[in-house]
């Protein structure tokens, strides 16, 4: 099924910084950068903020005149799941259960269980990859197809509702979600459980929030070492407190009005759907390349082409150099490349190299507003990325993660700082240097201190031969 596309919120924002930075520029030059700035933090906040709906719309909860919530469990099935369903047996309340593909597929009796026990399963992504909103488009719809054709092997039904992980969102997971006929279901009552990390008090950070119409999201999964019983007493006391608030537990579809799966058909269409490989593979590879490359390239790109072409000639060109490897219009929606365009047109229309020298300064912004919100969420950006390599962190490396952020936050502060201050006052070769260069060695050099600190400091050592070494350096530690 594929849907009429509308605009989001964030198309008519967009329209709107440039309606704006128009009449602006006629007053001062200067002036017009402030609703494209505006326009750029917004963007780089937004997957941060579901409840926005700025990139996707979402279904976020059901009415509120009805005294009745539905409760949700993300990142299973896992090795609690069976006591889970036991307990909800108990209790006669239904769940939708947003299954993680991989682990579908590895147990997909645990799936087969949910559906028989009369629950609903919705698709929470084949890997649940933390970072799934900064990969490619073709990557996000890989990963819900995959994890969307598991469950239909696994129990049968095909999920109708899609929950990102770590409730993120950006525009190529809107067009995904439309070509496959899926819906956005997030969540409005959220305990901030850390994924099972913080089950302390779980029962008292929902009851004393939750109203009437929440989508409760819980988590059907447990840290190593983390006790069962414990976690089944907390979810236990939720249901008994849900029933003296006087609230019922209703099936999600019955809340939101809407089914949240169907009998599955025709397991092989997502399949032949899915992006070949072979000739287009390797074309995506190259437009890939090229992208990064103009990414890379862009001070030396600005400082050659500017005096050679003048300002409105290079823009011209770099603009259309950039819609060309981005291959459709709307591949423009991650941030970084919606920055780029913006300031290349508001340079072009104003004749004002100041555009282009302002990029690096705000891709410095978008960073820093994307690292300082994730301090927000249950993963901030650095313990996303650890946890890439080491799943079970300590609650030590979990606070070291939260402070290496803030380091990341003060780079890319100072960093942008002196990229603006270049652009401002000093020539253009110095600014083409340290954006193109000394920037990226700083970059660099933040990384691989921050890698000897934390080998250091907590011995995780894999069997690479630069932790090899390092073992040597500092003393043995835990083999990854």
């Amino acid at each position: 099924m594929t849907r009429r596309w509308l605009p989001s919120p964030a198309h008519l924002a967009g329209v709107a910084a440039l309606a704006l930075a128009a009449p602006l520029a006629c007053v001062h030059p200067g002036l017009a950068a402030v609703p494209l700035s505006g326009f750029l933090v917004v963007c780089a906040a937004a997957p941060f903020f579901p409840s926005w709906r700025f990139f996707v719309p979402n279904l976020l909860h059901g009415p509120r005149s009805r005294p009745e919530v539905a409760i949700t469990f993300d990142d299973g099935p896992s090795e609690v799941t069976g006591a889970l369903l036991e307990l909800l047996a108990r209790e006669g309340v239904p769940a939708t259960f947003f299954v993680v593909g991989e682990r579908a597929a590895a147990t997909p009796h645990a799936v087969r269980e949910i559906v028989g026990r009369g629950h609903e399963v919705g698709n929470h992504s084949w890997s649940h990859d933390t970072l799934l909103m900064l990969r490619s488009a073709r990557t996000i719809r890989a990963e819900i197809v995959r994890c969307q054709d598991a469950i239909a092997l696994a129990a049968g039904v095909v999920p109708v509702a899609f929950r990102p992980p770590v409730g993120m969102t950006n525009p190529y997971l809107r067009v995904a979600l439309r070509e496959l006929g899926l819906e956005c279901v997030l969540f409005s009552c959220r305990p901030l459980d850390f994924a099972n990390r913080r089950t302390a008090n779980l029962r008292g950070r929902v009851l004393r929030r939750v109203r009437a119409g929440d989508v409760i999201l819980l988590h059907d999964w447990l840290p190593p070492g983390q006790p069962a019983a414990e976690w089944l007493e907390e979810v236990e006391a939720i249901l008994v407190g849900l029933r003296e608030k006087g609230l019922s537990v209703v099936p999600l579809s019955h809340l939101l009005g809407r089914p949240m799966m169907h009998p599955a058909a025709n397991l092989g269409r997502r399949a032949a759907e899915a992006p070949p490989a072979g000739r287009a593979g390797r074309r995506s590879a190259v437009a890939r390349a090229l992208r990064a490359f103009f990414v890379l390239l862009y001070p030396l790109t600005v400082a050659v082409a500017v005096p050679v072409l003048g300002t409105r000639g290079a823009a011209a060109v770099m603009l259309f150099f950039l819609f060309a490897v981005s291959g459709r219009l709307r591949a423009l929606g991650g941030g970084l490349f919606v920055a780029v365009a913006v300031l290349l047109i508001a340079a072009a229309l104003l004749d004002d190299t100041r555009f282009m020298l302002a990029y690096p300064s705000v891709v410095n912004a978008v960073l820093l507003t994307q690292f300082a919100s994730s301090l927000r969420t249950p993963l901030p950006i650095v313990e996303r990325f650890a946890r890439m390599q080491v799943n079970d962190l300590r609650p030590e490396e979990i606070r070291y993660c939260r402070t290496v952020t803030w380091v990341w936050i003060g780079f890319f502060a100072a960093n942008g700082a002196v990229a603006a201050l270049l652009a401002l006052h000093a020539p253009r070769a110095w600014w083409a240097v340290y954006t193109g260069a000394i920037s990226y060695g700083l970059v660099g050099a933040l990384f691989a201190v921050e890698y000897v600190v934390r080998k250091a400091r907590f011995g995780r050592f894999g069997r690479n031969p630069i932790d090899r070494l390092l073992a040597r350096a500092v003393g043995p530690g835990t083999a990854q």
